[in-house]
Order: C-alpha cells, then structure tokens, then sequence
C-alpha cells in the first residue's frame, strides 16, 4: 500500500487537501497531516503539564516524559499508567513511587513555553478556556 492510499495509524495523522510547493512547482491534492491533541500528565493524581501530542504511543510518550525530566530515575518506578479521554484532550493518569512523588512535589516542574501550540505552563485540561475544535473534513 502506498501512503497516498490508507492510513499511516490510525489516530495519528489523517488525510487532507492542501496546498503547497513541492521540487518548485505548485501543488493542490491529498496529503498527510499529522493529528495533535491535548495530553495532560498527571502523577500521582496531581496535574503537571499538558502539551500537545500524537494520541499514539502515550504510555512511551509518558515514560519518556517522566525520565528526561528527572521524575523517575529507572521506568520500573512507574506502576501504572491509565489514559482517560475527554472532550479537551487526553488526561495520562501516572501512579509512580513515593520517593518521586516526594522529589515532584519539592521542585514543582515550572514549563517555560518552548512552542507556540498555547498550551505550555498549563498544568490540567481544566484550565484550557475552550475545547480545541476538530478540524474539518478535507
């Protein structure tokens, strides 16, 4: 199968019309749009961060998330992991070891914006002002 004919995964990229320029010349057809949603990482029951992912892979996108930013050391402190979806986005419910939790509370993660998708410093879905509207169908 080609990628111009079927979905790459579902849930992390649909197939739209769009305009652009490809090798120089202009173009209007079918390509591949990646799909983006607000996932929300909360530990332990209390909210982190939110940041816009690719609803595929959450439990490596959470892991990752919780290692590189120093909430666990090893991945066999995380004990569970539960995705809970909402009208705004997906919530990732993270039970992890006391010792991190302890570590989490004492430093409280300050999110300096790295992007422009909004969403950056907000620590739940709740504090999003409005559900992100889907986009059309193209």
């Amino acid at each position: 199968m080609r990628m111009a004919d079927g979905p790459l995964h579902a849930g992390g990229a649909q197939r739209r019309t769009v305009a652009g320029v490809r090798g120089g010349a202009a173009f209007d057809g079918p390509d591949w749009v990646a799909e983006e949603r607000p996932v929300a990482l909360e530990f332990n029951g209390v909210a982190q961060a939110v940041m816009l992912a690719t609803p595929l892979d959450l439990e490596d996108f959470a892991l990752g998330f919780a290692l590189s930013e120093g909430l666990l050391d090893a991945p066999g402190e995380l004990h569970g992991l539960e995705a809970v979806e909402s009208p705004e986005g997906i919530t990732l419910k993270l039970q992890i070891a006391a010792r991190c939790m302890a570590r989490l509370k004492a430093r409280r993660r300050a999110l300096a914006g790295r992007t422009g998708c909004g969403l950056c410093g907000i620590e739940s879905l709740a504090q999003l002002e409005r559900p992100l509207a889907p986009l059309p169908p193209g």
